[in-house]
């Protein structure tokens, strides 16, 4: 199938699965343009609330979907709030080599969501655009950052920082010698 009868096919068909886990699984995407589609969810409703709890959703492509080799699918979140509106960021990719994937979704680290007060209605908008590998492949690389990594890394270096303002050097170079209950005091 070329990429011109993928497009005709998308936009009459439902090809793509979307849930949160211990959800019902959707698959009532709206085509936008040839290669776009987006599934609209409220909060409440169809999201929990606050949407700050939901950290992970899935995405796969359901079988016999019209995607060529050479193209997969960027999938992209928005929250639309009477207060504050997102911009689309990426959430992840899938690909006829990766047709499904668990996405983090980092919405209890994002600030404009995080500062919504009250159970104000919202919706979250997912957009998925049909790309090709390479451009996947250019996106992803500058969106792989993992924030867990980064959180991991930050307590770690603090602990270590912690643990060396009680060293005194006795034990030498590149020793260390904490009281035994460092971990409690930190």
């Amino acid at each position: 199938m070329n990429h011109a009868q993928a497009q005709t096919s998308s936009s009459t068909q439902s090809f793509l699965g979307f849930c949160i886990p211990g959800g019902p699984v959707r698959t009532d995407f709206v085509p936008t343009s040839q290669t776009k589609l987006t599934l609209t969810l409220n909060a409440p409703g169809d999201l929990p609330v606050p949407i700050s709890s939901v950290s992970d959703v899935v995405c796969f492509l359901l079988p016999g979907a019209p995607i060529p080799q050479t193209h997969g699918l960027l999938v992209y979140w928005q929250v639309l709030a009477p207060d504050c509106q997102t911009g689309f960021e990426l959430l992840g990719a899938l690909t006829p080599a990766q047709p499904s994937g668990i996405f983090r979704t980092n919405w209890s680290q994002h600030e404009q969501i995080c500062n919504q007060v009250g159970p104000s209605a919202s919706r979250v908008v997912l957009g998925v655009s049909m790309e090709t590998l390479e451009e996947i492949a250019n996106v992803a690389s500058h969106e792989s950052y993992d924030a867990r990594l980064f959180i991991a890394q930050k307590i770690a270096t603090d602990l270590f920082h912690y643990m060396q303002s009680f060293d005194n050097g006795s034990a030498g170079v590149g020793k260390l010698v904490v009281p035994t209950n460092i971990f409690d005091r930190w």
